[in-house]
């Protein structure tokens, strides 16, 4: 009796990681919405994935960056990528009075200097990264962005 060639499709568990991945990367976008306005929410424009992005609502001059030419600057952004969905919150980077005031637990996401690593959200993940949004409203607020 002749074998039959096995169909090439994802397992079970692909299939699974994936819809698990996209309710990730859907759960934080919605997060990300609910702060625009005052922000600015916009997809990221990156090719082949999902992403979106929010920004402060005009361009802002950032002294010694960017040759003192005003932009857009980012808040937040969310990347669907193959293993995880990148979450990438700018004000983490260099601004230790908003880290300290970040769980450890999501700080252990962190690989890199913005970008948090998200395979699985639970309650506590959620809370951490809503309130990772108000953090980095009030500090762009501080600075006068918003």
């Amino acid at each position: 009796m002749p074998k039959h060639p096995k169909a090439k499709t994802k397992t079970t568990t692909a299939l699974q990681k994936d819809d698990s991945l996209d309710s990730v990367y859907s759960a934080i976008e919605a997060a990300l919405k609910r702060h625009a306005p005052p922000l600015r929410f916009a997809d990221l424009g990156v090719r082949n994935k999902k992403s979106a992005q929010i920004t402060v609502p005009k361009p802002v001059v950032i002294p010694g960056a960017y040759g003192g030419k005003p932009v857009m600057h980012p808040l937040a952004a969310v990347i669907h990528q193959k293993g995880y969905v990148g979450f990438y919150f700018m004000c983490v980077h260099g601004n230790d009075k908003v880290r300290k005031q970040l769980s450890p637990a999501f700080l252990k996401l962190l690989k890199g200097k913005a970008c948090f690593h998200v395979t699985r959200l639970d309650e506590g993940l959620r809370k951490d990264i809503a309130t990772a949004l108000k953090l980095g409203e009030q500090c762009y607020r501080d600075r006068g962005w918003l």
